[in-house]
């Protein structure tokens, strides 16, 4: 049961050496079960770097900025971003990053799968955090949220029976708890910002703050075709 979950580390991903930026391919669908995410990827640009212009009819992307300033095309509109930043790109837009700054620009990205119609989605918890709600922008299956834990708490538990979820850390030390829906057994996984975690429709989870400082974590759902596991 515990290894339909996956926990990656983003140093240690295959990298693609382009247009003065890194890109790490976290997670693909491959690797993931019965998953609606193409992709989740980690990308570093460096001054001046940037990606090509382009569109993808049969997918849609948020993008998640942690490090940097830059600007991202949208259709015929630039958005300027910086750390906390959230871009969504539906299917068929033409799109590419750039980073304006001196430092870095670095980013986590999901991709989720539009070949398809979506099924109804149910209401999200109303947490008060998401920074791409359900349905934004005309997004089929894609939401973003970015939530604190202070330092000795932890988080409620929540449980997405139609979502699956990366989940990623910004800053801080972090236990997930990932139980059973009967709460029969639990798994416990050590995370910091150089890790993503996935976890598929219908597991009930919470984060647990380890560090001595606020943790702060973004969670990448994707609106799931399977049912429950």
């Amino acid at each position: 049961m515990g290894t339909r979950m996956r926990l990656a580390t983003l140093p240690t991903q295959p990298t693609m050496n382009e247009n003065h930026r890194l890109v790490r391919t976290v997670f693909r669908r491959a690797d993931l079960l019965a998953s609606s995410v193409l992709a989740v990827e980690q990308s570093t640009y460096f001054a001046g770097g940037k990606s090509p212009v382009h569109a993808e009819g049969d997918s849609e992307e948020v993008i998640y900025f942690r490090r940097g300033r830059g600007k991202v095309l949208r259709g015929a509109e630039y958005v300027e971003v910086g750390p906390g930043s959230a871009v969504t790109i539906p299917g068929g837009i033409a799109h590419h990053v750039v980073n304006t700054g001196e430092d870095v620009l670095e980013h986590i990205l999901i991709s989720a799968d539009l070949s398809h119609p979506a099924p109804a989605a149910q209401a999200l918890p109303d947490t008060g955090d998401y920074l791409v709600p359900h349905g934004a922008d005309g997004l089929q299956r894609l939401a973003c949220r970015k939530f604190t834990v202070a330092a000795g708490e932890q988080s409620p538990s929540w449980t997405h029976d139609d979502r699956e979820v990366v989940y990623a850390i910004s800053g801080g030390f972090a236990i997930v708890h990932v139980g059973l829906p009967g709460g029969e057994y639990e798994w416990q996984y050590a995370m910091d910002g150089s890790n993503c975690f996935w976890l598929p429709p219908g597991r009930p989870h919470f984060f647990r703050n380890v560090g001595d400082s606020p943790l702060t974590v973004v969670g990448l759902l994707c609106l799931s075709d399977a049912p429950p596991l």
